[in-house]
């Protein structure tokens, strides 16, 4: 008896250090921002979604889509958040402009990183393009990522924002990929200007939480349990959000904006699925472009024709430009 005493003893000592250490390491990893030059390093140093296939391929329409904005005039713009954050952006005039494009990035990223390849597919189409920092990203201000459940609303604000900028005359298109994917979808329910007329989504979550299982379970190899408990716990007391207060699926269910969707079938840290699922609740008229081969936000890279095939006849269809 003694012994199973001790054993029992010495099981829930381990349990009690792997729940409070993994608490804190994972509310590191998970939430808390990370310093810019750390960041971009290790993008540098080993490219989070580099694909063998495709790799060459993004390096290019990188390098080029860069370059064609490099050359481009911007203006640099600020807002504040509802919680006292200043938020940064730039706006990209383009010449007889008649759209806006807004582009919003994804996890632990930054809009150049993320839109590269396409912001001459837009420019070059007659959109302005509109770039933001997100809170705790790049030269924004903030200490804690939020996974759109509280950034929704700074979209919102800066759509507000852009829509004034371009004197409530041209018609904006929101571009979401990944987390961005997910934060279009959440914001897509709340109260927005009348010239938001279409929205992309490309690989978007449905929550933060069952992503987070997700990445746990398939990316980390990490027990959920306790953790995705404790973490959101940890969210709620220095962020003030969890991870189940919002989810894509019930906000775009509620939205009348016409939204395309993009997911790779070989996504392996959104899974596909995921993308469906919003897709299938969503109630607005809508388009799921699955994409095969495609991994983690590469659809554009995989199938940039088609997808800009589908992306100019989907805004065609619902009257984007009026």
């Amino acid at each position: 008896m003694e012994y199973i005493l001790i054993a029992i003893a010495v099981i829930a000592g381990l349990f009690l250090i792997y729940t409070v250490a993994g608490t804190v390491l994972g509310t590191m990893m998970a939430i808390v921002r990370v310093p810019e030059k750390k960041n971009r390093k290790k993008e540098e140093n080993q490219p989070l979604l580099y694909d063998a296939v495709y790799g060459k391929k993004l390096s290019e329409m990188k390098a080029e889509g860069l370059e064609w904005l490099k050359n481009r005039p911007f203006e640099n713009h600020t807002i504040k958040t509802f919680d006292g954050l200043t938020l940064r952006g730039k706006f990209y005039k383009t010449e007889n402009a008649r759209a806006t494009v807004m582009l919003v990035h994804g996890y632990r990223s930054w809009p150049e990183r993320d839109f590269g390849t396409v912001v001459k597919y837009f420019g070059e189409n007659g959109f302005n393009i509109f770039m933001y920092d997100r809170r705790a990203h790049g030269e924004s201000d903030g200490r804690y990522i939020t996974f759109g459940v509280l950034d929704r609303y700074d979209l919102r604000d800066w759509t507000v924002y852009v829509d004034a900028l371009c004197e409530n005359r041209l018609p904006i298109l929101w571009d979401g990929i990944s987390m961005g994917g997910a934060t279009v979808c959440m914001a897509s329910s709340l109260e927005l200007p009348e010239n938001l007329k279409a929205i992309v989504a490309d690989c978007p979550y449905t929550t933060p939480k069952e992503e987070i299982l997700y990445s746990m379970a398939h990316y980390y190899h990490i027990p959920p349990f306790p953790l995705i408990y404790t973490v959101d716990w940890a969210a709620r007391l220095v962020a003030k959000y969890g991870f189940t207060e919002c989810d894509s699926r019930k906000e775009v269910a509620k939205t009348k904006i016409p939204v395309f969707f993009a997911h790779g079938q070989a996504d392996n840290f959104v899974p596909h699925y995921m993308g469906k699922e919003i897709y299938d609740a969503c109630s607005s008229p809508k388009e799921f472009f699955s994409v095969p081969d495609a991994i983690h936000g590469f659809s554009y890279i995989v199938a940039t024709e088609e997808y800009q095939r589908r992306l100019t006849d989907f805004l065609e269809r619902n009257k984007f430009f009026g």
